[in-house]
């Protein structure tokens, strides 16, 4: 399966990085976004919710967003987060 490169940063810094991500979920403004590899570039508003990816044969992980950006590029996706948690 084709992967993709994602990092997710916050003010404090780097929340999670995943070199080979199979499959994103983003809690877009207008509702839940899927994102696989090699996804249409894309730049999306986030809403508080969980940033959930699952990384080649791995199992799904998440973390928590108050409100943030995502810069969907094909071959990586970068979010920057304003706050991270609940």
């Amino acid at each position: 399966m084709k992967s993709f490169a994602l990092r997710i940063v916050g003010p404090e810094g780097v929340l999670a990085e995943e070199a080979a991500a199979e499959s994103l979920v983003l809690p877009g403004a207008a509702g839940s976004l899927g994102v696989w590899a090699g996804h249409e570039p894309w730049t999306v508003l986030l809403e508080r919710g969980a940033v959930s990816w699952r990384g080649a044969g791995s199992q799904w992980k998440s973390v928590d967003i108050a409100s943030g950006v995502a810069a969907i590029e094909g071959a990586r996706t970068v979010v920057l987060a304003d706050a991270a948690g609940k």
